[in-house]
Parts: structure tokens; sequence; C-alpha cells
């Protein structure tokens, strides 16, 4: 799920950190790039209750519009940003065509989980994104490997595993509240 790669030449960062940098503007720029086409992108679809029974049809990210363009309505669109936040997503986007399909196919799975989620979660989780690229390298891969973790486990048991006393002797405070905020992001259990 958090998997590491190096892409493109350029500063090294921690690949986590790009993918959490790039999630991040996934989330926020490409409905900005919708919206200022005039186009409000769909709501999410509502949760399917009984999963055996009805699976719906993946929601379609911007990042899916977006390769749906042509080239120049691509290049409309970008036109209309300012130019930071263009040369941004530019650079971004590219280092997203970059990934294997599996880690673009666990982006494009984040990003629809956290677009289904209401605004103030929605905002509560971008902060705990924007705290944890802050983390030293090594807490950050702690955190990593124990939402890899959480990720493994049935939804109901995420919450007494995050309540743990071996977590919290783990974990700072701050920590367990970044993953407990993070945790919105893992898969649902299927």
């Amino acid at each position: 799920m958090w998997a590491n790669t190096d892409v493109g030449p350029g500063p090294r960062r921690p690949p986590h950190i790009v993918l959490l940098a790039l999630l991040v503007s996934l989330a926020v720029a490409p409905s900005a790039l919708a919206q200022r086409r005039g186009r409000v992108p769909p709501p999410p679809p509502p949760r399917v209750e009984n999963r055996a029974e009805t699976r719906p049809e993946p929601t379609k990210t911007p990042i899916d519009e977006f390769e749906r363009m042509t080239p120049e309505e691509r290049q409309k669109a970008l036109d209309r940003l300012p130019p930071q936040q263009r040369k941004k997503l530019e650079e971004r986007l590219k280092k997203f065509n970059q990934l294997p399909p599996e880690q673009q196919q666990v982006l494009k799975n984040m990003y629809n989980r956290l677009n289904q989620l209401p605004p103030e979660r929605q905002t509560t989780v971008r902060q705990a994104i924007n705290k944890f690229s802050k983390e030293p390298a090594d807490r950050q891969r702690a955190m990593r490997d124990e939402l890899r973790s959480l990720a493994a486990l049935p939804p109901q048991d995420r919450e007494s595993t995050l309540s743990s006393k071996d977590l919290k002797s783990r974990f700072s405070g701050k920590e367990q509240q970044i993953m407990r905020q993070m945790s919105d992001l893992l898969p649902p259990d299927d």
C-alpha cells in the first residue's frame, strides 16, 4: 500500500513522501481543474451495505477524467491554473504516470476513499498526511508499517489495535493521532 519506489531524476525524496504529496495534490488539484472547466465532479456513489449482492462500478477519479482528455483539453485545463500550481501539478502527474499500474491503482483507490468522506473528515485526513510527511523518515516508516498491518485487519479490529497498550508503547501520542486519522484511507473489509 505504501510501497517505496524511486521516480525520475532530480533531488531524491523518500518515495512515500512523493506518494503522499501526490495523494494530497490529487485530492485537491484535479477537482479544482474540473471546477475551473465549469464542471463539478460527480458526488461519490452511495455506499453499498451488502457487498456480496452488488458491487458498484469503481468511481472515476479526476485523474481518470484528465487521462481521458485530449492533449488540447489537458493543455487548456492546465493553462487555467496559476503558474506555480500548474508546474506542481504537471510534476506530480509525471511522477504518477511513472508509477507501476498497481501503485497508480492504490493511489486512485485511496483518493476515492478520501473523496467519499465528509468534507470535515477529508480536511482532517489531509492534515494528518501533511503531519506524517513532516515526521522523520524512520518514524514515517514505522507508522507506514503499522498502517499496512491495520489494513490487513477487519475494520472493527482496527480501533482496538489503535487503542492497544502495545501500539501506545511504540508510538507517541502525535503519531497515534496521525495513524488514527489516516486510517480512514485504509481499504474497507471486502
